[in-house]
């Protein structure tokens, strides 16, 4: 029987997960040998996430995060069980995944088997970051390639039933990719409501949001349309500035074969696996994710990926990599206590 203190030891490790503006809305109950994840939709941000995409894809990535974490702990791989309730929520998609609070969307324990690549993948759980700085040093090797694609799909036997997949966008692809990511982005740049919701993360108490320093510079090409936390009402903070980024990017697509509640959780979690490989091959990660939030746009980008790869893909997330031609700041983002977010 693994003690109560690996289990703690091991979600230390998983909240260093990404989340839809750090909000961290995840939570925890330790029931014996297993860890049950919930969400906590009364934390998440409503207007970037209309449909509660990001809010289940931040379940999926500190359950990939407590998988590796448990697996590297105690020498076993893990098992997870998704949505042991069902994946039928009262009233469809909400925005910040309202109809999910409280739901349990996991159940993850420790089982038999190996343990894989889970030690490599937790030793790069301190370093990893979003990075929102320019990665001009050059793109993944191709066998750089093939060990994160690889990496991503992970030990879930759900993930075998979605068809969850990291697949590598081709140029044409990339360039349609980021046309349609900008234009999404333009979109939302004059809208007062989004804007002040972004505004609300920056530097936001409780150990939660943004930190302005992690606001990112733009591109001083104009090619590169990551998402502006500098941007407000009054204009662009000048402190953050502009460099010149790299054009076209090398773009991964996490995608799955439909697009239920389930595969935006594995969504979440082939992202995250992916930004470790990533980042334990000394590569730098960046998300791309705008174009994915409104149905009209997530469309245009699922037909884009559809036709390149050629099977059906729905898009889950969009990621940047490369190396950086100067070290990159860890710009880490601060995590709630462990002991915030596990119920008792």
């Amino acid at each position: 029987m693994f003690e109560r203190r690996r289990i703690m030891a091991a979600l230390e490790d998983a909240v260093l997960a990404p989340s839809i503006h750090n909000s961290q809305p995840w939570r925890f109950r330790i029931v014996g040998e297993e860890v049950h994840v919930s969400l906590d939709a009364s934390v998440t941000p409503r207007l970037v996430d209309p449909s509660g995409r990001w809010a289940l894809a931040s379940i999926g990535a500190v359950v990939a995060g407590l998988e590796i974490a448990l697996a590297a702990r105690t020498g076993h791989a893990s098992e997870t069980t998704f949505f042991p309730e069902g994946t039928e929520a009262p009233g469809g998609p909400t925005a910040g995944g309202q109809a999910w609070d409280g739901a349990t969307l996991a159940v993850v324990r420790t089982g038999d088997g190996e343990p894989g690549d889970a030690s490599r993948l937790a030793a790069a759980m301190p370093q990893r970051h979003t990075t929102r700085e320019p990665l001009r040093a050059g793109g993944p090797t191709n066998e750089e390639w093939a060990f994160v694609l690889a990496s991503a799909a992970g030990p879930a036997a759900a993930t075998a039933r979605s068809g969850l997949r990291a697949e590598r966008a081709e140029s044409a692809l990339t360039i349609t990719l980021v046309e349609l990511t900008a234009r999404a982005d333009a979109e939302r740049v004059d809208d007062p409501a989004y804007l002040a919701e972004v505004q609300a993360w920056i530097d936001r108490e409780g150990r939660v949001g943004i930190p302005h320093q992690s606001a990112g510079p733009a591109d001083s090409a104009h090619h590169y349309p990551g998402r502006d936390f500098a941007q407000s009402l009054s204009g662009r903070a000048g402190e953050a500035g502009e460099k010149e980024f790299e054009f076209p990017p090398s773009l991964l697509l996490v995608t799955t074969s439909e697009d239920g509640p389930l595969d935006q959780v594995l969504g979440g979690y082939g992202m995250l696996r992916a930004m470790l490989a990533a980042t334990s091959l000394g590569l730098g990660t960046g998300v791309l994710g705008q174009a994915l939030e409104e149905p009209a746009s997530h469309a245009a980008v699922d037909a884009a990926a559809s036709g390149s790869l050629g099977h059906r893909a729905v898009v889950h997330q969009i990621l940047r990599l490369g190396h950086p031609d100067q070290p990159l700041s860890p710009g880490h983002t601060q995590r709630r206590p462990v002991s915030e977010v596990v119920l008792r």
